[in-house]
């Protein structure tokens, strides 16, 4: 285990300016090249300490953002005709690309990696899409696929 100070929230309970344990492979993998940890030093405990005030504005300014791209997506329905057999199952699926790009057409840009989707729909019917914008901002999409013949 390395001990890493959080730059960054991005877990529910890690806030900015603390001190956690994660697995090597993970801090230095993933934590500290993409900027959101660094080693836990005296040094940088001190430096992040001095710097938390501009990372918690930063942070607000991430979550002020979040909260307006929120109420945009949870305005929002995607309908989608996709052929289907006779019992709903559709020839095809719905997958995170999609949601994406219906997200972009309606100028929401996301990343991929915020789209809590799961499986990919394979049949028609009503879904909701969990969307994580920030640790503390959540919304969610509406999902209708209907089946060309079931719309007429």
């Amino acid at each position: 285990m390395t001990k890493v100070v959080v730059l960054e929230k991005f877990k529910k309970n890690w806030e900015i300016g603390s001190v956690v344990s994660v697995k090597d492979g993970y801090a230095r993998n993933y934590l500290i090249p993409t900027g959101k940890a660094k080693f836990a030093t005296k040094q940088n405990i001190e430096e992040i300490k001095n710097l938390e005030k501009s990372l918690l504005e930063k942070d607000n300014e991430n979550k002020s953002l979040a909260n307006e791209t929120a109420q945009k997506i949870n305005k929002l329905k995607f309908y989608k005709e996709i052929a289907a057999k006779e019992n709903g199952e559709l020839y095809g699926s719905i997958n995170v690309g999609d949601i994406v790009t219906f997200l972009s057409e309606n100028d929401v840009n996301i990343q991929k990696k915020f789209i809590k989707l799961g499986n990919k729909i394979k049949s028609t019917g009503e879904y909701t899409v969990d969307i994580d914008l920030h640790p503390e901002v959540n919304c969610s999409l509406d999902i209708e696929i209907l089946s060309p013949k079931s719309s007429s």
